[in-house]
């Protein structure tokens, strides 16, 4: 039985970027289930299009992946996506995906990030791991994408657990939904030993909201909002991807996908 492995992303047009975090989840998937073909789909149109105008690239949406697939005669599917939360990128995905479902002899699919409570505490885990020494005027703001799907409060959710487990100087706000970046400045103002402040991507990948809303130069930037409200705001340009913790979670939920005991 021919097996495959499609890794699916939003995507990015930021070739660093890409292959330090999408890159590196889709090898260490590979590694992980080295039976089955990997591929890769990105789930945004316009970094489709943006990456076939500008350089000639071609990458798959998930119907042209599946198609592909159907026609090279592949019968066992696992699907993995890196998308954050149950949001409007993965309803999408699943409704694309659901076309295509029974033309599979086996056809399985992983959840995003954050599904489950155990998630939430896995990702605190995975971020804390990663973070630079921290002294005790120090604090740290994830910058979430947001939206106004009703899976929004996992952003909240998370700053939650944060706190719960005693990171009381970790702030977690969004680019387009709630926490805003002003929600996150007045919480890092009532947290009165706060002075350097860590700006950290909560995305897959450091791409154009990390460089430009967080650490861009205009006025209404994370950065220099920071500073405009008396923070030493320090970005930290890594996507989640990079983060060994965060691949760990995207392949355990491939492992729950096939009903495998790690």
């Amino acid at each position: 039985m021919k097996k495959a492995l499609l890794v699916v992303s939003f995507g990015t047009t930021y070739h660093t970027t890409l292959e330090k975090t999408i890159g590196a989840i889709e090898q260490e998937m590979a590694a992980a289930f080295p039976e089955r073909e990997l591929r890769r789909a990105f789930t945004s149109g316009f970094v489709r299009r943006k990456l076939w105008r500008r350089d000639r690239i071609r990458i798959d949406g998930v119907v042209e992946a599946l198609e592909a697939l159907h026609i090279e005669g592949y019968e066992d599917v696992l699907i993995q996506p890196t998308h954050m939360i149950n949001g409007e990128e993965t309803e999408r995905m699943m409704k694309e995906i659901d076309i295509y479902s029974g033309y599979f002899q086996r056809f399985s699919i992983g959840k995003p990030i954050l599904s489950d409570q155990q998630d939430y505490v896995r990702l605190v885990e995975a971020i804390v791991e990663e973070l630079p020494q921290m002294d005790y005027d120090d604090a740290v703001a994830l910058m979430g994408h947001g939206t106004e799907h009703h899976a929004n409060p996992a952003y909240a959710a998370m700053e939650y657990v944060f706190h719960a487990k005693g990171y009381h100087n970790i702030f977690v706000g969004t680019v387009e939904g709630f926490p805003t970046v002003s929600d996150v400045i007045q919480r890092l103002n009532e947290c009165l030993n706060a002075r350097r402040v860590y700006l950290l991507p909560m995305m897959i990948v450091a791409g154009d909201h990390a460089i430009n809303d967080m650490a861009g130069s205009h006025p209404k930037s994370w950065k220099n909002q920071m500073i405009d409200a008396h923070f030493l705001p320090v970005p930290v340009m890594r996507g989640l991807g990079e983060y060994p913790g965060v691949r760990a979670i995207l392949v355990q939920h491939a492992r729950d996908a096939l009903g495998e005991v790690d």
